[in-house]
């Protein structure tokens, strides 16, 4: 069996978007779902398909299941790997999707009407690593959406009292190809507000094999710092809190309990 040496970069794991897709695939589901309930729940009177913006967008599995449910589906990538894909699964699916590039805290929404509902999930919003940054990517999530407009949020809590590194793994195949992600977060430091993250990612189609590996920094958001950083947002209200099991009667505080939060704010008039 052919092997190659490992890929070290800062963008390995979304430089490869199918295997990228492939270890989220079954959260797809489960996740469209939820977000259709939370804007049924909490959002805006609305006859007919909702508008929907999805910053950091990746591969686009969102954008196509929600398009296939109707809806209106625009979303944006920093990474030019994840837009091609992400535009090219639209265009098969034949959903008149738009996708565009930027960042979380300086992204330029698609023309058109104000959007219903904007949705970052997998902690992806931790890549802002500081609190202006972070407080400026809420203000153009809130200047996209129509007053009463939603926007869910998922994320990692940080446990300062953390003494070895956090791992998680999945493993996932589609069509011959299997994918095994296996992610530390490290020991957080709270006086820079940071971890060290890596991913590794083993790939196997038929004979071939090889693994990707990532390195990047998240923010840190305690409890507490998390509830004193949406007080300093105020075009924002928090409305609820889940977690990562995406059921609306599994509803949650934010507090050490867990480790994982969902967030749901609702825009002000």
């Amino acid at each position: 069996m052919s092997k190659a040496l490992t890929e070290v970069s800062s963008t390995a794991w979304y430089d490869s978007p199918l295997y990228y897709d492939i270890v989220y695939q079954d959260y797809t589901r489960p996740e469209t779902k939820f977000l259709e309930a939370i804007a049924r729940k909490h959002g805006p009177v609305r006859i007919g398909p909702l508008r929907i913006l999805e910053p950091a967008c990746g591969s686009g599995r969102l954008m196509e299941s929600l398009g296939r449910r109707g809806h209106v589906v625009h979303g944006f990538d920093m990474n030019p790997h994840m837009l091609r894909y992400a535009k090219a699964r639209l265009a098969k699916a034949k959903i008149k999707g738009v996708t565009k590039h930027g960042r979380l805290e300086s992204f330029r929404c698609p023309t058109g009407a104000p959007y219903d509902l904007a949705h970052c999930l997998v902690s992806t919003f931790k890549y802002i690593l500081t609190e202006r940054g972070a407080r400026r990517h809420l203000q153009l999530v809130a200047q996209s959406l129509r007053p009463g407009g939603l926007y869910v949020i998922g994320l990692h809590l940080t446990d300062y009292t953390q003494s070895e590194p956090d791992h998680e793994q999945w493993i996932r195949q589609r069509q011959g190809v299997r994918v095994q992600s296996d992610t530390w977060s490290g020991i957080p430091n709270r006086l820079k507000r940071t971890e060290a993250c890596r991913t590794r990612m083993y790939v196997r189609e038929g004979r071939k094999q090889w693994k990707e590996e990532t390195h990047w920094d998240f923010r840190t958001y305690s409890p507490t710092e998390l509830r004193k950083f949406l007080k300093s947002v105020p075009k924002f209200k928090l409305i609820a809190c889940h977690d990562f099991h995406y059921e609306m009667q599994r509803k949650r505080n934010i507090d050490n309990r867990y480790g994982d939060i969902v967030l749901v704010l609702r825009r002000n008039a």
